[in-house]
């Protein structure tokens, strides 16, 4: 999405130093899940004559058709917490969306092509359902997307060529390619989002510098990577440490700071007091509705990704990316945070 430009201030910070953000607030996270997701199946759209199945106010337009997974996800994770089947049957939908209108497999084509976070959500679908015709359909999809990048380097060649600086892209790209199998796709990945001297995704003069960093921590360490690329995943995490704050969240945006909440969550262990606080940023910032305000205005996108994060941080509940916390990571960059341990969600 397009969003005003914001100042970064980067700071070289060495990770023993930093301690988590304080919490912004007493709000509970359960109840702002739950209007999140009550807010987010309001706005699903019943009609399919419109472009896209959420609102999305562009001006006077409907402009939604690569929304709904990353939307849909948001469902998904709220209904693994609350168990509400409101969530499931609003997800289930947008699934139905998706596989009539988008994609090689849509029988009324909208689109030729679905989205990553498309796949990932008919992965996750099929996880939560356990009916493998959607994790089937998100493989005939990733099979697609491949024909138009038939390699990760194709996919960073062309955001190169089109100076689209999005990391958190091909950190979606990455999931989709590890779930569906595809390990070579998701090796080259790996490779360029471990790449922290390149300026391109992680020059702080990016309007994504924050979602770049946040996403491709949690592509990384959540499929399998932190072990390989231990210095870089620690690397990134002190850029995203530096960039919360206690009255801020990152960077005021709602967007930026769920992204982070679902990347310390991957993490785990120290990273869950960050996850935490972040969270309660959000929960304090959450509107009457049930809904976000993004740069002046309600996107549901945002709100899908908020209540995201937001069940990311439940407990010790591992969010439904499967992302067992802490994975793959070695214990130093935990011990560089002496004394600031996770606590779990109480319920309170």
């Amino acid at each position: 999405m397009r969003r005003k430009a914001f100042l970064i201030v980067a700071a070289a910070l060495v990770l023993a130093t930093m301690a988590p953000v304080a919490g912004a607030g007493g709000n509970a996270r359960r109840p702002a899940i739950e209007a999140g997701a009550n807010n987010v199946v309001t706005l699903q759209r019943t009609d399919t004559g419109w472009e896209g199945t959420w609102y999305w106010y562009v001006g006077s337009t409907y402009n939604a058709t690569n929304l709904t997974g990353v939307t849909a996800l948001g469902l998904l994770e709220a209904y693994r917490d609350v168990k509400d089947p409101a969530y499931l049957d609003a997800a289930i939908d947008a699934a139905g969306f998706i596989m009539a209108h988008l994609g090689a497999g849509a029988t009324d084509p909208y689109h030729e092509r679905t989205t990553a976070p498309d796949v990932v959500f008919l992965h996750r679908l099929s996880q939560v359902t356990g009916d493998a015709s959607y994790a089937d359909r998100a493989e005939l999809e990733w099979s697609n997307l491949t024909s138009f990048w038939p390699a990760a380097g194709d996919l960073d060649a062309l955001f190169r060529t089109i100076n689209r600086r999005s990391a958190w892209d091909i950190a979606f790209f990455l999931e989709a390619a590890y779930l569906s199998g595809d390990s070579d796709w998701a090796n080259d990945a790996a490779a360029i989002l471990a790449d922290t001297t390149d300026t391109f995704y992680y020059g702080t003069d990016t309007w994504w510098y924050a979602l770049n960093v946040a996403a491709s921590i949690r592509a990384l360490v959540g499929c399998g990577y932190a072990g390989q690329y231990n210095g870089q995943v620690v690397e990134l995490l002190g850029q995203l440490i530096a960039l919360a704050d206690d009255d801020n969240g990152v960077g005021g945006y709602v967007q930026d700071t769920a992204y982070a909440v679902l990347a310390f969550s991957t993490v785990g262990g120290a990273g869950r007091q960050y996850a935490n606080d972040l969270g309660r940023w959000l929960a304090n910032h959450q509107q009457p509705t049930g809904g976000w305000i993004e740069a002046g205005d309600e996107y549901p996108e945002v709100d899908g990704e908020a209540v995201r994060a937001l069940a990311s941080t439940i407990g010790t509940n591992v969010t439904l990316d499967g992302f067992q916390p802490g994975t793959g990571m070695n214990s130093s960059w935990r011990r560089a945070v002496t004394g600031q341990s996770a606590i779990p969600y109480s319920g309170d």
